[in-house]
Order: structure tokens, then C-alpha cells, then sequence
């Protein structure tokens, strides 16, 4: 995902199938015969009033195509991607202390949600290695203390606990390779802490970190990896990507697989097959 200069997605170099991934634009990779991750859902699971009605059915969990940028996207630029591209959801940057987003408020995702359809992938910008990002205190004391941060930085967009509403720490590859044990740590007291307060505690990072979390006991409520393989939008799902092995194998994975210059700038690419955030003041009940 783009953090401006802070962060930086670690991308898999020197190989050329989905079991070891690239990033040089090579456009080897899943097949593009899978549903279009575009395609309109059964049930976005958003209201148009901003929110759901108390008899509203809960959403349907299906394939989606996202997009994520750290600045925020304009009206014109969401229009543009809804209605050329099929994109049904985008990221949203609420906080963190290696946080870059810019221009990320309750109102325009509201009126994202109102005029287009779109649902949301809260980010919260965790703690880095000191090479990635000048607040590198990774400790579980740290994690625990974000973790409340994160939940305030939600309450502040409008999205309630206990609703099924997820927020997903960005703990970046590079983080994770030069301090697994004190990844571990923070991202797991993180967890805990945003589980706790009542929301869904998801994690965003490359195949190795996501893979080494979980395998040492931090597993979370869903994952979202960066893998990149392509260079435009492709009908892809997250299953189509093999690194995780039969970790986050049901409805409970994204996958950022390609970075690239749209029509409206810089962007990443993803497709999601899990729960995302309705609009704020929604539930996912």
C-alpha cells in the first residue's frame, strides 16, 4: 500500500510463479479466467442513507475489487473508479504513528458510501523497523497502547464496536523480516486489544510476514497481503494467491497484487474475500 516515502511494500524478487511472486511487472501470475472480482455483489451491505436499517439482513461476503492510496480520493476520482474500473471498496487511512494517509475523513467516506456503493478497509499505520519509519517501538506494551489508539481513531470515523466492523494493522514486510519477535509481540498485544474493544482485527503485510504471525500463534481475524503480479486491475480472487498455503483459506483474505499508474494516479490494486467496513454509523450485524 502507499504510505508515501514511509513505508514501502516488500515485494518478492527473482521468481515467476504464485508460489514465489515478483514485483517487476511481469504479468505471469493467477489466471484471469476467475469471476471477475469486479462483479457487482448479491448485497454491498451498505445503506444509501449512510447506514443500516435495524431489520437490514447482514452482508453478503463476496469477491470485491478495492483499491488503496494514502492520499484520499476526490468525488471525480471514486466515480471514475467505480464506474470505469468496477472497484467496490477502497482503504482507508484513520491513524497510526507511521501513518502517511492525508485527507481521510468521516464525511468523504459517507458520501463515498452514499454516492457509490463502496464499503471500506480501515488502516491503521502500525510501528515500523527504524529503517521504514522513525517510530519503531515494538513491544507489547506498544501494541496494546495502539491498539486502544486504533480503536479511538475508529470511534472518530463513525464506526462502532461490536457491529463486525474490522481495522487492519499495516505491520510492512521489511518490519517483520528484521524483527520477527518483536513483530510478533506488537502485532499480537494490537490484536488483542482491538478484539477486546469490539471490532474484527485484521493484518496487512507480504506472504512472509503474514505466514510468520500466524504460524507463531498471531492469528487474526483476516489478512490482507501485499504480493504484487500485475500492472493494471485483473479479474483475480484472493485465493487465487498460494503463498499463504491454508492460512486465511475461507472468507477471511484480501490481496494487493499489483501498484501501477491509473487514470487516476498511483494506486494499489486488490481484491477482497472478507468482511469490510459498512458506512460509518453501519453495522455488519
Amino acid at each position: 500500500m502507499r504510505t508515501g516515502v514511509l513505508l514501502i511494500v516488500i515485494a518478492l524478487a527473482g521468481c515467476s510463479s504464485l508460489a514465489s511472486g515478483n514485483s517487476n511487472g511481469d504479468d505471469s501470475g493467477p489466471s484471469a479466467d476467475s469471476p471477475d472480482a469486479g462483479a457487482l455483489p448479491t448485497d454491498a451491505g451498505v445503506a444509501n442513507d449512510g447506514g443500516s436499517s435495524p431489520d437490514a439482513p447482514p452482508p453478503v461476503i463476496t469477491v470485491l475489487r478495492g483499491v488503496d492510496r494514502a492520499s484520499a480520493f476526490s468525488t471525480s476520482e471514486a466515480k471514475t473508479l467505480s464506474t470505469a474500473d468496477a472497484v467496490k471498496w477502497t482503504g482507508v487511512y484513520i491513524g497510526g504513528p507511521c501513518n502517511a494517509g492525508s485527507g481521510w475523513t468521516k464525511a468523504l467516506v459517507t458520501t463515498l458510501a452514499n454516492d457509490y456503493g463502496w464499503t471500506f478497509m480501515p488502516i491503521y499505520v502500525g510501528r515500523q523497523t527504524s529503517s521504514i519509519c522513525g517510530a519503531d517501538t515494538l513491544t507489547a506494551a506498544q501494541g496494546t497502547t495502539d491498539g486502544k489508539a486504533a480503536v479511538a481513531d475508529m470511534q472518530a470515523f463513525g464506526w462502532d464496536a461490536n457491529k463486525q466492523i474490522p481495522v487492519c494493522l499495516d505491520l510492512e514486510e521489511g518490519t517483520y523480516s528484521a524483527a520477527p519477535n518483536s513483530s510478533l509481540a506488537y502485532a499480537k498485544a494490537w490484536r488483542d486489544a482491538v478484539q477486546a474493544a469490539g471490532y474484527l482485527a485484521y493484518v496487512y503485510s507480504g506472504p512472509d510476514g503474514i505466514n510468520g504471525l500466524y504460524d507463531a500463534g498471531a492469528k487474526f481475524d483476516g489478512a490482507w497481503p501485499a504480493s504484487w503480479f500485475y500492472t493494471s486491475f485483473q479479474s483475480v480472487k484472493p485465493s487465487d494467491l498460494d503463498q499463504l498455503g491454508t492460512r486465511y483459506n475461507g472468507t477471511n483474505r484480501a490481496w494487493q497484487y499489483a501498484s501501477f499508474t491509473s487514470a487516476v494516479g498511483g494506486i494499489d490494486a486488490d481484491t477482497s474475500d472478507l468482511l469490510l467496513a459498512p458506512a460509518p454509523g453501519g453495522t455488519n450485524l
